[in-house]
C-alpha cells in the first residue's frame, strides 16, 4: 500500500518537472524509466551520487550535476536530487569548514602533496588561495567518497535485510492460509 502512494507521489513529481529548469536543460531524458525505478541498484546509486555531489564544493551547480550524473549512471533521479540538499544554505558552512580542516591535515602530513605545493609561492595571496582551495577539495573528496560508499553499502544491506523479513512474512502467511489436510475417518 505504501509503495502505491510512493509511486503516485513520483508520478505527480514527474508531471511537475515539465515546468522546471531541469526539463528545459535536459528535456525528455529526465523521464527515462531507469531514473524513476525503485530497486536496490537505482536507490543506492542515486543516494551515493547525491551525497558525493553534496560534499563537493559545487553548491550553485549541485542540482544540475546530480541530474547529469543520474542520466549518465541511470540511477534514481529523485533520490539523487534529495541527497544533494544535505549541504544547504544552513549546513554548508560547517560541512565545508570540517572538510577544509581534514584537507589541511592531509596536506600538512603527506610529503607528496607538500612537495607539489612547494611549486607555488605560498607567500603571495594567490599562493595561499591555491593552498586553501586544495585543502578544501581534498577534504571534500574524502567526505564525498566515504559518504557515497557508506550510503551505498547501508542501502544494500538494509534492502537485503528488509527483503528477507518480507520473504519470511510471505512464507509464514502462505503456510497459515493453507487448509490442513483432511483427516481420514
Amino acid at each position: 500500500m505504501w509503495l502505491k502512494k510512493w509511486h503516485d507521489k513520483y508520478k505527480h513529481l514527474r508531471e511537475s518537472l515539465t515546468d522546471s529548469r531541469l526539463y528545459g536543460i535536459f528535456g525528455d531524458q529526465i523521464f527515462h524509466h531507469m531514473l524513476w525505478r525503485n530497486d536496490k541498484r537505482s536507490i543506492a546509486g542515486g543516494l551515493s551520487l547525491g551525497l558525493f555531489i553534496a560534499f563537493t564544493p559545487t553548491i550553485p551547480f549541485q542540482m544540475i550535476l546530480a541530474t547529469g550524473g543520474a542520466l549518465f549512471f541511470r540511477v534514481n533521479l529523485p533520490v539523487a536530487l534529495a541527497a544533494c540538499w544535505i549541504t544547504n544554505p544552513l549546513t554548508f558552512l560547517p560541512v565545508y569548514m570540517s572538510a577544509w580542516k581534514v584537507g589541511k591535515y592531509v596536506v600538512d602530513h603527506f610529503i607528496l602533496i607538500e612537495e607539489v605545493l612547494k611549486l607555488y609561492p605560498l607567500r603571495t595571496r594567490s599562493g595561499r588561495f591555491i593552498q586553501q582551495t586544495i585543502s578544501l577539495w581534498i577534504g571534500s573528496l574524502i567526505f564525498a567518497t566515504t559518504s557515497a560508499l557508506g550510503a551505498n553499502l547501508v542501502v544494500r544491506l538494509l534492502w537485503r535485510f528488509v527483503s528477507k523479513i518480507v520473504e519470511a512474512r510471505a512464507r509464514t502467511s502462505s503456510t497459515s492460509n493453507r487448509k490442513p489436510p483432511a483427516q481420514p475417518e
